[in-house]
């Protein structure tokens, strides 16, 4: 794999929520916040939004502005969940001026980030879902959500799109909710550029094993993203990578060491109660730690292969600890 880390700018946001509205922290001009990132080691490049916040409109300008800062555009998201008009979603919605509307931004964003030399685009269907029983069809919702990403691959065969699953937040239940169904739908689009974003927290939080996650995008060629936080396995905080799930986010890195990733592992954190500074640093340090770590582990990956084979826990555990520790 190719290790290169990457951040989205709103890790050092003020962090406004419905608990605290304006947010924990007073804002960072852009300028500034590209100065913490020049200054982070280990960090190379920069997520940017679709449409443009806080940068100029122009990618020229958002290139130049990037590479002044010693850094590259990593990858583009593309903004389609926070105006109430995405409330039922901006993919699979019945609302068929709604979707026309979500396409052509997302048609849009691939263009932009084509002209950036992003090396994905991330298409999160954070509305795409329901709430209640009998609420939504789910035979409209599905047909729908293939057919938008079918057209919107069809649309540049050269820009990858990465969807990202995630159970629930905003909706209590998305129809994107795991990795499972997140290829059966990638499956079903049929084409090479249509794949998958693997965020660690959302995986967490879907109770699934981030190694297996892995190992399942990897199979189908289809792992476009890594977004890289924390959790509890109960909800979304954005929390610093690698501080609560020490063993699996250990075997996350080695089995991502066996694949061909060529692409970017993007920072997605918030720490509203600790310097944003410090903990973008200390995020970015985690990950490079335990690809470190991971490397060691590669070393034997005969012998820890040999005693999966036999499921010989124990043993591996032991050559693990005593490596490490």
């Amino acid at each position: 794999m190719k290790h290169q880390v990457s951040a989205h700018v709103f890790c050092l946001g003020n962090y406004a929520e419905r608990y605290v509205p304006g947010g924990y922290f007073d804002d960072f001009s852009i300028d500034e916040m590209l100065e913490i990132f020049s200054k982070t080691e280990g960090l190379e490049g920069v997520f940017q939004m679709y449409p443009p916040a806080l940068m100029p409109k122009d990618p020229v300008k958002i290139r130049k502005k990037v590479e002044d800062h010693n850094l590259k555009v990593s990858e583009v998201f593309i903004e389609s969940w926070s105006d109430r008009k995405w409330k039922n979603g901006a993919y699979s919605t019945t609302e068929k001026n709604v979707r026309k509307e979500a396409i052509k931004i997302f048609k849009d964003g691939m263009d932009f980030a084509e002209e950036l030399n992003a090396y994905s685009v991330l298409c999160w269907p954070a509305h795409d879902g329901f709430d209640y029983p009998f609420q939504a069809n789910y035979y409209d919702g599905w047909n729908n959500l293939v057919d938008t990403l079918r057209e919107l691959g069809e649309h540049n065969r050269n820009v990858k799109i990465a969807v990202e699953p995630k159970n629930k937040d905003p909706r209590q239940r998305q129809y994107v909710s795991n990795v499972g169904k997140l290829m059966m739908l990638v499956n079903e689009v049929g084409l090479d550029n249509v794949g998958g974003a693997l965020d660690i927290g959302h995986s967490l939080m879907a109770q699934e094993h981030l190694g297996e996650s892995v190992v399942i995008l990897d199979r189908a060629n289809k792992l476009f993203q890594i977004h890289i936080n924390e959790n509890y396995k109960d909800a979304d905080p954005d929390m610093i990578f690698g501080t609560v799930n020490f063993w699996e986010d250990l075997e996350f890195y080695y089995y991502l060491n066996k694949t061909d990733y060529d692409g970017w592992q993007a920072i997605d954190i918030i720490s509203p109660r600790d310097d944003r500074a410090k903990a973008l640093q200390t995020g970015v340090k985690l990950v490079h730690k335990y690809k470190q770590m991971a490397d060691k582990l590669l070393k034997h990956a005969d012998e820890i292969d040999r005693n999966m084979e036999g499921y010989k826990f124990l043993d591996n555990i032991n050559l693990i600890t005593d490596m490490l520790f």
